[in-house]
């Protein structure tokens, strides 16, 4: 079944693993992605990797799922030429190399717009386009670190100088690919396209409102995992009926509780919170996440328990929801990646294509799209233009 996006063609000169987020999703979707890379290749194949693999990376065979690759050496006139071909039969253009670097090229927004005035020219920058730190480069820890996202991190856990789990790279690249979306519709309207910048650093702080929350207030948001028999639970205690509070003093064994004036009534229970929080997780502090879990979710929403990614992988709502697709990649082998997450029930999303060897797809889209004879692919490729 044909996605949403499916008379969409975006040119994709993205790299490692913000730009790719973005055009994956739209990939996702359904829209035909035509990522150039030079003849070396996109460097995040082989990132994180030891020195002598021979297999793409995992993050690269996630992210460049329905993808098709083209080799283009940019740093030739004749390269230069094919990519401003391929843009003048685009809907998107997306990037996210580092201030400057499109213009090299020549093929920054203005000279895009110039081949093609109804382009959607997207980018992703780490400072954005203007300001102090503008043509200064980022990556997602040091973006971590310049957002406040470690600092925070760290503040919760209690272990300065460790390393802090973040979402840079996927926060921008969702930023972007909400953009794309919006001026594809505006273009609706108006018959013209325009540009979309996402500074990285700023997407990043668009995901912490509760640490700007805690900032500026005072106050703390949510409540840390307590431990429990085998692992640990984030509790969280709802406001409760009477029922629902009778059969939580039941599982608890607490039926003395139940009239306790404390917590009879469900104001008396919201005055007495705290305490009633220490009543739960004392009792939880001798049961396994499991027991917790089975118990509790049938009476409201407690909470869940702390898995780990080998017990995700593993969960049966995860499974049930086919969450996780197995794929056989040609190169790589076995795959397991997670599904498109975003569904829609006449258009749905999908993965219908392996991340592309380097170069795969290079004849393929320059003899269909631009009319390249055998021959003349054939003179490019012995000019190293293309691979």
């Amino acid at each position: 079944m044909p996605g949403a996006l499916q008379d969409l063609r975006v040119i994709d000169f993205t790299h490692a693993l913000n730009g790719p987020f973005c055009t994956m999703l739209l990939g996702h979707l359904g829209a035909e992605i035509i990522k150039i890379e030079p003849p070396s290749g996109d460097g995040f194949r082989r990132s994180w990797m030891p020195r002598d693999t021979t297999k793409d990376a995992y993050e690269f065979l996630w992210i460049n799922v329905n993808k098709k690759s083209v080799v283009l050496n940019l740093k030739t006139e004749r390269g230069i030429d094919l990519a401003r071909q391929l843009i003048a039969r685009a809907d998107v253009l997306v990037e996210n190399y580092q201030k400057g670097t499109m213009e090299r090229f020549g093929l920054d927004y203005d000279s895009a717009k110039s081949l093609n005035p109804r382009l959607i020219y997207a980018c992703s920058r780490g400072y954005g386009e203007w300001g102090p730190y503008a043509d200064y480069g980022n990556t997602a820890a040091s973006n971590n670190s310049i957002t406040g996202w470690t600092h925070t991190s760290w503040g919760y856990s209690g272990a300065p100088g460790t390393k802090a789990l973040g979402v840079g790279d996927e926060a921008a690249g969702v930023s972007m690919a909400l953009g794309i979306l919006a001026a594809l519709h505006a273009r609706e309207r108006t018959g013209e396209g325009q540009k979309v910048v996402v500074s990285m650093q700023e997407a990043v702080l668009g995901f912490m409102i509760s640490s700007m929350h805690e900032y500026f207030t005072g106050n703390s948001v949510g409540n840390s995992p307590s431990e429990v028999a085998d692992g640990y639970f984030t509790f969280r205690m709802p406001d409760m009926s009477d029922a629902v509070w009778a059969k939580l003093a039941h599982l608890m064994d607490r039926d003395g509780l139940i009239e306790d004036p404390r917590f009879a009534t469900a104001a008396a229970r919201r005055e007495h919170r705290g305490e009633l929080e220490k009543q739960l997780k004392t009792w939880g502090r001798e049961k396994t996440r499991r027991e917790l879990w089975e118990g509790l979710r049938d009476l409201d929403y407690f909470g869940a328990p702390v898995l780990s990614t080998a017990e995700v992988l593993e969960d049966p709502h995860i499974k049930a929801r086919q969450a996780f697709i197995e794929r056989d990649h040609p190169s790589a082998g076995p795959t397991t990646l997670l599904a498109p997450w975003i569904h829609l029930s006449k258009t749905p999303a999908g993965i219908h294509d392996d991340a592309p060897a380097l170069g795969q797809h290079t004849d393929e889209v320059l003899g269909t799209l631009l009319g390249l004879s055998v021959t003349q692919l054939s003179d490019l490729r012995a000019q190293g233009i293309i691979k």
